[in-house]
């Protein structure tokens, strides 16, 4: 899979992860708020590890840090991997709660979605939410995602919704 290595946007940049943004991936994977959905904040010895885990992904997946363009505010990360069915490809996010109902997360996800699907890298991008999480159900349906499956899984139910890339002229 071969994507952009920085996405632009309106108002945000998406770029791979560096040594100065640790402090805020600590942070990020540390709040409550932000993990209530994802299993739960994650201690700093175990953020640290999956730190240096995003630093060099192996092929198949991305990461990027959002950044704001204005002033290079750090306010969330969205990556590309592989899903638990081992046959498709996830995008997933987190944001600093500080920053939630702004429209980034749509804004950043919504570029990595049309990176993904209008280079040709993806035929189809997935994401999984808790059906709990009415906020993520309703940024993957703005994205034009559709609910494709329900599981069980983590305890919860999850809603699995799919895009697929248009054939023909993008």
């Amino acid at each position: 899979m071969r994507l952009a290595q920085e996405i632009r946007t309106q108002r945000l940049v998406l770029r791979p992860l560096a040594l100065q943004d640790c402090r805020f991936f600590v942070r990020l994977l540390g709040n409550a708020d932000t993990r209530r959905y994802l299993g739960g904040p994650v201690s700093r010895q175990h953020a640290m590890r999956r730190f240096w885990e995003y630093l060099s992904l192996p092929d198949g997946a991305a990461a990027w840090l959002v950044c704001r363009a204005a002033d290079a505010q750090s306010l969330g990360m969205v990556e590309l991997g592989r899903h638990k069915d081992g046959a498709d490809t996830e995008v997933s996010y987190q944001f600093d709660p500080a920053v939630w109902g702004h429209g980034y997360a749509r804004e950043a996800v919504g570029a990595v979605v049309a990176e993904a699907l209008c280079t040709g890298a993806l035929k189809r991008v997935i994401a999984e939410t808790q059906t709990a999480n009415g906020a993520s159900c309703r940024l993957l349906e703005q994205l034009g995602m559709v609910a494709i499956t329900r599981v069980q899984r983590f305890g919860a139910e999850q809603v699995i919704y799919a895009k697929t890339a248009r054939k023909g002229p993008v």
